[in-house]
């Protein structure tokens, strides 16, 4: 009798580092795992329902410092929870901090602290000052485990942090996890390297790259702001650490604002008032007239500020595989709720591309 043993994932029997897409699936010679029972499914509609925990809301302005300039603090109400993980959220250019007040609320449920952020300059923040943001915050969020009159007192996990970022956040977060290693991991929506800004406040990697912190990227493969080939697709290959990358079909930039997929129309409802717009246009104006070769860097953008929510939980969403990815990511690498490995294998029907490593359910073979 001979043994065989192999490590193989449930998304249809691909090697270790392979992608789960149809491609592999039919390559000649490769093993496919028995049939199990009863089968497994991909994440869907109904996974991004807000989860069993009532969750409270609570201003957090008194942790604020240089790195940012607000914070909002989503957590489980019951006091019972004990050794809460926590994930702090950063928004892109121009996002105002309430852009990310959709996911916030939908891990709390879960039993994760979530702190939204707004960086003190949107427009002009590049990557790694929205990298040294979501590291400063994370470390200020763990100071409410001891402060008196924390509602979180005595209830943090302090070596359980994560990361999240949305566009030049995106990669702010992957630069978080590549100067901190003491992070579980981090998740990056549609990510933007910030190749526009000087080198050393772009997101580049080191060769080889570190493998401490498993990243996950979420984006759209209709996105023209930052497009998957360009941002997505290379950072995930360059990334050393255990990786998923879930390219929605049909998303844009704006899709992965909210866990149920969030559209441009909500993210711009909480636009700048047209007061604030006339000002900074009269400035703009100004600066031109100043022959200032500046002017649209220093000055705010006049035309919009991100600043809607968007995307909330719900018990059924045609987008929800968003939601369900990156709470499964969570649970998986700050919960060390192994049983999400499965989920996080298989390729949601909303995918146009979907790709893992390093995050396979082992299954031994044995065969006569």
């Amino acid at each position: 009798k001979a043994s065989f043993g192999r490590l193989w994932s449930l998304s249809g029997g691909c090697p270790v580092g392979q992608s789960s897409s149809p491609k592999n699936a039919g390559r000649s010679g490769a093993l496919r795992a028995p049939p199990r029972s009863p089968p497994m499914s991909a994440l869907g509609p109904d996974s991004c329902a807000l989860g069993p925990h009532a969750t409270g809301k609570q201003d957090a302005q008194h942790l604020c410092n240089a790195s940012f300039a607000s914070a909002t603090i989503y957590y489980p109400t019951e006091s019972g929870l004990k050794s809460l993980p926590s994930v702090v959220i950063v928004g892109g250019w121009g996002c105002g901090e309430q852009a990310m007040a959709a996911w916030a609320p939908f891990y709390a449920s879960h039993g994760i602290v979530a702190m939204t952020i707004g960086t003190p300059s949107p427009f002009t923040d590049s990557p790694a000052v929205r990298s040294k943001a979501l590291l400063d915050a994370s470390l200020a969020l763990q100071g409410e485990h001891e402060r008196a009159d924390s509602v979180l007192r005595g209830r943090l996990d302090i070596s359980r942090r994560a990361v999240q970022g949305y566009s030049l956040g995106g990669g702010g977060a992957q630069l978080a996890a590549l100067a901190d290693p003491t992070l579980k991991c981090v998740i990056a929506l549609a990510p933007d390297g910030g190749y526009m800004f000087p080198s050393k406040h772009s997101l580049s990697f080191p060769s080889p790259p570190p493998t401490a912190v498993p990243v996950l990227i979420l984006c759209g493969d209709n996105d023209e702001e930052a497009p998957p080939k360009k941002f997505g697709w290379p950072h995930y290959r360059q990334t050393g650490a255990a990786k998923l990358i879930f390219e929605v079909e049909g998303g844009d930039h704006y899709t992965p604002l909210g866990p149920a997929g969030g559209t441009k129309h909500q993210a711009e409802a909480g636009s700048m008032s047209m007061e604030l717009w006339c000002v900074n246009c009269s400035t703009i104006c100004a600066c031109w007239m100043c022959q200032c070769p500046l002017a649209l860097w220093c000055t705010p953008c006049p035309c919009a500020t991100l600043n809607g929510p968007t995307g909330h939980a719900a018990d059924r969403a045609p987008r929800g595989a968003i939601g369900g990815v990156a709470l499964a990511w969570l649970r998986l690498f700050l919960l060390d709720d192994e049983t999400a490995r499965s989920q996080l294998v298989l390729r949601p029907d909303i995918a146009s591309g979907f790709e893992c490593s390093g995050i396979e359910a082992p299954l031994a073979m044995d065969r006569s």
